[in-house]
């Protein structure tokens, strides 16, 4: 077999791997009989729960709304990645919470027109209705904790912990993702030691046996300890390795290869001699997913010469390079 050909079909292979990864939120909780817990009642008899209740079931039901708004107008408008973001974030919402509280009624939100509609506005609605929904429900588990109610509260919890923090997103990447004018100048131990945390759950989180033994958790812990390290501390010595690392779970364990391509170019950006070698990982995104061979090739030809060596990276660029040329056998 052509060798070009057995990598290609290796890299397709590994990629449909990881995309089956481990994405898995933890588990509901279950009553003595095995059950997963459905229903759940209001103290009616305490005011305090019952307003805490409805306050957290009232924000929910406006984050849904909001969110099923903007998932509408980008429908609308053809923007398929946002789309898309925004369908994984109402599906992360409601698969979060599983269970309904008895003994509150809640008004829908409802009527307002998708279109036409301020973009950044729908936006800023979603992000504030994200941000009173986490407010409301952290406040409620601490209500139902001073009263020792137990059950409430670890639902409560593991509601939180199921809604998923990857899929939170900011919709305009020059807001989630830093610009490309910060430089690793500062050697700052609080830094070093984050990104040594974050490293060693990636690590772990990838398993013995790749994609069949990945720790999803672990592998979300350690994107939201990079993510950290890049916003504390953006003069850190550590941000262009944190930035290859966050592309890498983006693109192996997240499907998120547009955020995978930009966060690997903020890579290369911040430090143009990294030692992680992210014009290659990004041509790979740009050549098998997104189906953009000019900046595949482009990206590939910068491997050779800007990225540090890896066995068989630059052999297999120039093989990319000609395939998408059209000079090599396909």
């Amino acid at each position: 077999m052509n060798r070009s050909l057995a990598w290609t079909i290796l890299a397709g292979m590994l990629a449909g791997f990881a995309l089956a990864g481990c994405d898995k939120p933890p588990a509901p909780l279950k009553t003595s009989k095995g059950e997963i817990v459905r229903e759940v009642a209001v103290d009616e008899s305490d005011p305090a729960e019952l307003e805490a209740v409805k306050a957290a079931e009232g924000a929910r039901a406006e984050y849904i709304y909001r969110l099923e708004v903007l998932n509408a107008h980008y429908r609308q408008l053809g923007n398929m990645d946002r789309f898309m973001d925004s369908g994984k974030e109402l599906k992360n919402l409601k698969e979060a919470q599983y269970f309904r509280w008895l003994g509150i009624e809640i008004t829908q939100p409802q009527g307002e027109p998708a279109q036409p509609a301020d973009e950044r506005l729908l936006v800023e609605e979603a992000l504030a209705a994200r941000k009173a929904w986490l407010k409301a429900m952290n406040a409620l588990a601490a209500l139902l904790a001073e009263k020792g109610a137990s059950l409430k509260v670890r639902l409560v919890e593991n509601a939180l912990d199921r809604f998923d923090p990857a899929y939170r997103y900011s919709y305009f990447l020059e807001a989630e993702i830093p610009g490309p004018e910060l430089r690793p100048t500062d050697a700052i131990p609080e830094a070093d030691a984050l990104y040594q945390r974050a490293l060693r759950l990636h690590r772990e989180g990838q398993g013995l046996l790749g994609p069949f033994t990945t720790d999803y958790r672990k592998q979300i812990k350690s994107l939201v300890l990079f993510r950290e390290l890049i916003q504390t501390h953006p003069r850190s010595t550590k941000i262009a390795l944190s930035a290859y690392y966050i592309a890498e779970i983006y693109k192996e364990y997240r499907n998120e290869d547009v955020r995978a391509v930009k966060w690997y170019e903020r890579a290369w950006q911040w430090d143009p001699h990294i030692t992680e070698p992210a014009r290659f990982q990004a041509a790979t995104v740009y050549d098998y997913r997104l189906k953009e061979p000019a900046k595949a090739a482009d990206l590939y030809r910068k491997s050779i010469t800007e990225d540090p060596w890896r066995w068989h990276n630059r052999e297999f660029a120039r093989d990319r390079i000609k395939v998408l040329a059209g000079q090599g056998s396909k």
